[in-house]
């Protein structure tokens, strides 16, 4: 059974870590993540050195420690605390199995709020995708329809994350029939997230990333637009471009 007194504990340091926190620099951070959560403003270094401190739960085993994690990203009132959930399962070594962690973390995606949190879990979610393709694409493939936009940018920016962190990928196929059924979603952060995908994409596969980008250069939204292109030459983004004003 979960100690929900977990919640607490892990509130109350992160709050003495903020103690000296400009409150200027606090809101514009809260503004920036645009998280509906109270933000306390701390940095990322300082969540991972706040994790790395430890908790009295601590010497647990993975095991022990998920549920205890799992309560506290369900029952956080700060933004900071949910992240630390995150950052727990991405910092574990070694990695967990996907029958040890996925059943929890799985769930996580359905209360998303903010970006921040959001970029978080899909480092997570990428290496599991990477570990066990065939048990964790089809979960992604039907985010990518879902009514939540949080899951249906999950759906996308999980698929790499950041390529370079990758030692194989999902097949070119499959990312660009779920970045072509989400180039009209309305959604602002699935559309950042689309995006993201393509440039990363494109670092995985040039050639079938170009081609679509040629195919799809008028379609693209402007929001989605200056990231997908990010990693091309000069040249092929002069010829995106010059397509796109057609």
């Amino acid at each position: 059974m979960v100690n929900f007194d977990a919640v607490g504990e892990v509130e109350a340091r992160l709050r003495q870590l903020a103690a000296n926190v400009d409150p200027a620099k606090r809101d514009e951070r809260a503004r920036f993540m645009k998280t509906v959560m109270p933000l306390l403003g701390l940095t990322v270094p300082q969540q991972r050195q706040a994790l790395k401190q430890g908790y009295s739960f601590s010497n647990l085993p993975f095991a022990g420690q998920l549920p205890v994690w799992d309560g506290v990203w369900r029952h956080a009132v700060l933004h900071e605390a949910k992240f630390q959930a995150v950052l727990f399962v991405n910092a574990a070594k070694p990695k967990p199995a996907l029958d040890a962690v996925w059943p929890v973390t799985r769930r996580w995606a359905e209360s998303l709020n903010c970006w921040d949190q959001s970029d978080e879990l899909s480092k997570h979610y990428s290496g599991l995708l990477e570990a066990s393709p065939e048990q964790i694409r089809p979960v992604l493939q039907a985010w990518n329809s879902d009514d939540n936009p949080w899951k249906r940018r999950q759906s996308l920016v999980s698929l790499f994350c950041y390529a370079r962190l990758r030692r194989r990928f999902p097949a070119a196929a499959t990312v660009l029939s779920m970045v072509e059924a989400r180039l009209g979603d309305m959604d602002h952060y699935v559309q950042k997230g689309l995006g993201w995908t393509l440039r990363e994409c494109f670092a995985a596969y040039p050639v079938e990333t170009l081609a679509f980008l040629k195919r799809y250069a008028a379609v693209i939204r402007p929001t989605a637009f200056s990231t997908a292109i990010e990693k091309l030459s000069a040249g092929q983004k002069l010829e995106i471009k010059t397509l796109r004003q057609r």
